[in-house]
């Protein structure tokens, strides 16, 4: 049993679908929408799927065991079961170009991924469009389109500079099986500089434009979230443990989302 617990905690992929988890709940909060269960699990279980078929192709980095799948598309088969029909359309949808980006042609030479900048903004609108479009599509509730931009662009820099911690630690794989990252593309200082200063820069900007911008809570969260990634990015070593790398860079988002139920609405 030990042994069991310790191969689910070491996951990596488990860690990104609690990320994207806590990405729907913030969304939730953030929008004043009612905070539900099932669209987070559906957006979860499809985060996870998706990552496990990109690990299956990258014989490199091979995944850990079929059981979070089954436990995946039993989720994924309840959920949608309860989900919309827009909500349907939207993760059907989606998962098609996140499986072409994923997959690989020509013997498995070809990828989408090898387009010079394409992953990290390709993942990052992804799960942007994934957790707020589910989070919209599920409630009856009213959503401004200037709510949808703001909280768009916030959580689009939180992944970015996420994805990109991610790239950081991946720069030399990545460049080996010609994946041209930020890292790879700018290599690794200046990337560190870029990001730190991105979430740095939002961080500032957000107090500047005061509640107005995403309301006093949501932005308390927000703000926080973007300086621990911001620290991340000078104190986290990218060679250390593929765990603690995973717990300290997905476990923003996955926090982030624990604050729907901590700040008042």
């Amino acid at each position: 049993m030990t042994g069991i617990i310790e191969r689910f905690l070491v996951d990596t992929h488990l860690w990104i679908a609690g990320g994207a988890a806590g990405l729907v709940l913030f969304s939730q909060h953030a929008l004043g929408l009612p905070i539900r269960g099932v669209p987070v699990a559906l957006v979860a279980a499809s985060t996870l799927l998706i990552y496990r078929f990109d690990g299956w192709v990258d014989a490199d980095r091979p995944s850990r065991g079929v059981v979070p799948v089954v436990m995946a598309l039993a989720v994924l088969i309840w959920s949608w079961g309860q989900a919309p029909q827009a909500v349907r359309w939207l993760v059907g949808l989606g998962a098609i170009p996140c499986v072409l980006y994923g997959s690989r042609w020509g013997g498995g030479d070809i990828c989408l991924r090898q387009v010079p900048g394409v992953k990290p903004f390709f993942v990052t609108g992804a799960l942007t469009v994934a957790t707020i479009g589910v989070t919209v599509l599920w409630s009856s509730g009213e959503v401004t389109l200037s709510q949808l931009c703001r909280l768009s662009l916030l959580l689009g820099i939180l992944l970015l500079s996420n994805v990109t911690l991610f790239d950081l630690r991946d720069e030399r794989a990545d460049r080996a099986r010609q994946i041209v990252t930020l890292p790879v593309l700018f290599g690794p200082t200046l990337t560190r500089w870029g990001v730190a200063g991105l979430c740095l820069a939002s961080c500032v900007g957000l107090a500047l434009a005061g509640d107005v911008f995403i309301g006093t809570h949501a932005e308390t969260a927000i703000v926080i979230a973007l300086s621990s990634t911001a620290f991340c990015v000078g104190h986290l070593n990218p060679n250390g443990p593929r765990f603690r790398y995973a717990i300290c860079v997905d476990g923003i988002p996955l926090l982030l989302g624990i604050s729907a139920w901590m700040l008042p609405a």
